[in-house]
């Protein structure tokens, strides 16, 4: 009896004992992402989320602070995929914290990666491109030649994507040929049949596409449906909306799988459009509603998140700001002592006229404060944004002129984001030389936008073009 007792008691402590050792699993920060992948790949991102955020508990007990802060990344990707991106910025920001206390490339480069996401998902691209070449510069000094140009290929994809945004042609072409350096992968031969279906040349973008398909790896699910959804942009150019259909459904299925919702919502909408072309209205319109339902909720997690890193630049700037006056400071601080120096050495003959100087100075400043006191903050502030050409120019523009900016665009929506700028320039009664010095470009070249911009506006040669901006 006692015997019997005294098993079932070691029994049950076994038990407890593989229960405590299975909740407390450590796995290795490998282990860890691939996990991860795989849960994502799954459609299970929720529990990819769990998994890590029990991860960081355990590594906090373990004080290993490559795994807390691998995990922090991979949470802060994963609320990404899922487009929400306050949560995504805030988990990297943690990452970013716990990264200045260690030395880890790889890190470094995965943590500036998601960032680079995050930033082109809000639309601030400059940003976006910024982080990435900080991420490109750590991922080129990771010893595992494999891991390394993974994340180079990643990497110099998005900064095309970006420079497609931005229609920025050169910079494309550039970023390809690095790209391509490193490996062909599906996204490469996408990308050319994409620009091929553009120039209407089928043909050729049926043959890369074919090539896609045909590359053998383990290659992501992203690329897999990236590969579907310009099929079914080829069949549409082809009008075959039923097999363009097909491609789009499949498409959007790897995508749901993977929970990308700016993929998901593309499909949506490419899909009504396919349905609306084979006169199947209730399908369109089904489609198209989901697609709003999608827009919306992706449009309302960009609103929440982009004060976080508007907020992050503004502080970056106000400190950079801080800086330079301490330089200031300390430079006018040295020249006052040397000043000083020189006026103690100074003879008493000179020391009449030293006061005198030092009296027409302090004149002068009081004359020169009285005057800064007296521009207006806001055009003292756009000054500043044109000069150092700001990515938030345009938008504090909008702020403090929306009378010029909405008449402008609304007469002459054939304006480009370029010409809109350049509009708003010649409105704060900016010199041609002036503006040259900002864009560091020539005058000439100057003169030419302003010829260019009022064909558009579509002005006689005799209208002065900066008096009728300052009178929009």
């Amino acid at each position: 009896m006692f015997l019997k007792f005294y098993l079932k008691k070691t029994l049950y402590v076994l038990i407890l004992l593989c229960i405590s050792n299975y909740n407390a699993q450590i796995y290795s920060i490998k282990e860890l992402d691939s996990l991860s992948e795989k849960y994502r790949t799954e459609g299970n991102i929720k529990k990819s989320i769990e998994l890590n955020i029990d991860a960081i508990k355990n590594y906090e007990k373990q004080n290993n602070k490559d795994g807390i802060i691998a995990a922090y990344i991979n949470i802060g990707g994963l609320f990404w995929n899922l487009h929400r991106y306050k949560e995504s910025l805030k988990y990297l920001e943690s990452a970013e914290t716990e990264l200045r206390k260690i030395k880890n490339p790889t890190l470094c480069a995965r943590m500036y990666g998601e960032y680079a996401r995050n930033y082109a998902s809000l639309g601030l691209l400059d940003q976006s491109n910024t982080s990435l070449d900080t991420s490109i510069y750590f991922a080129k000094q990771i010893p595992d030649r494999k891991e390394k140009e993974k994340l180079l290929y990643f990497y110099y994809t998005w900064k095309i994507a970006n420079f497609e945004e931005l229609r920025a042609t050169d910079s494309i072409n550039s970023t390809l040929k690095k790209r391509l350096k490193i490996s062909i992968q599906p996204l490469t031969y996408v990308y050319m049949a994409e620009n091929f279906i553009k120039n209407k040349k089928t043909d050729s973008a049926e043959y890369y596409l074919n090539k896609a398909s045909q590359m053998s790896g383990d290659f992501s699910h992203y690329q897999k449906s990236m590969t579907l959804l310009t099929f079914g942009k080829l069949h549409t150019a082809k009008k075959d909306y039923q097999k363009a259909l097909d491609y789009y459904l499949k498409s959007l299925a790897i995508s749901k799988q993977i929970s990308r919702k700016s993929d998901i919502k593309n499909a949506y909408k490419l899909i009504s459009i396919t349905y609306d072309s084979l006169d199947d209205i209730e399908k369109k319109n089904e489609y198209l509603q989901m697609y709003s339902n999608i827009n919306d909720s992706i449009a309302e997690s960009e609103r929440e998140a982009l004060k976080i890193p508007v907020d992050k630049i503004i502080h970056q700037e106000n400190e950079k700001e801080k800086s330079e006056r301490l330089k200031y400071f300390i430079l006018i601080s040295g020249v006052v002592a040397a000043a000083i120096i020189v006026v103690i050495l100074l003879t008493r003959r000179y020391i009449k006229k030293q006061k005198q100087a030092e009296e027409i100075i302090i004149e002068t400043m009081h004359e020169t404060d009285e005057l800064k006191s007296k521009l207006n903050e806001a055009f003292e502030e756009l000054s500043k944004l044109a000069m150092t050409n700001d990515p938030f120019f345009l938008t504090r523009f909008k702020e403090v002129y929306p009378e010029f900016y909405e008449t402008l665009t609304t007469k002459y929506p054939n304006l480009s984001a370029n010409d809109i700028k350049f509009s708003a320039f010649l409105r704060l009664n900016l010199s041609t030389k002036t503006i040259a010095q900002y864009k560091n470009i020539s005058i000439r070249t100057i003169e030419s936008r302003k010829y260019r911009l009022r064909k558009k506006l579509d002005l006689p040669s005799d209208v002065d073009l900066n008096k009728w901006m300052m009178e929009l």
